[in-house]
């Protein structure tokens, strides 16, 4: 891809982002049953586009290499995955306690 067609495509995203960002305070002040609904969203499209950008990678990299380093980076693959939904769940079970003190 040439540079300036690159640019043009990163400056577009960030036009799209900031409108979502407007667009999102806009639904979050006016409607209270809406927001979970928007950080339901919000978290999928995370989750496909990290699964979207690194399932490839992840099956690319086991067509080539040894049997040792397929298992040692498929446990660490599967580690981190846990790990990422073990923190998730903690963050979902103990969200009403969490408190945060920003005074400094």
């Amino acid at each position: 891809m040439e540079v300036r067609r690159a640019v043009i495509f990163n400056l577009v995203s960030a036009v799209f982002s900031y409108l979502g960002m407007a667009l999102g305070i806009i639904v979050g002040q006016n409607t209270v049953n809406v927001t979970p609904w928007i950080f339901t969203i919000t978290a999928g499209i995370f989750l496909y586009v990290a699964l979207v950008d690194m399932l490839p990678e992840m099956l690319r990299s086991q067509s080539n290499g040894r049997r040792k380093r397929h298992l040692g980076q498929f446990l660490g693959e599967n580690l981190g995955f846990l790990l990422g939904a073990g923190v998730m769940l903690c963050i979902a079970l103990f969200e009403d306690r969490l408190l945060f003190d920003y005074s400094y």
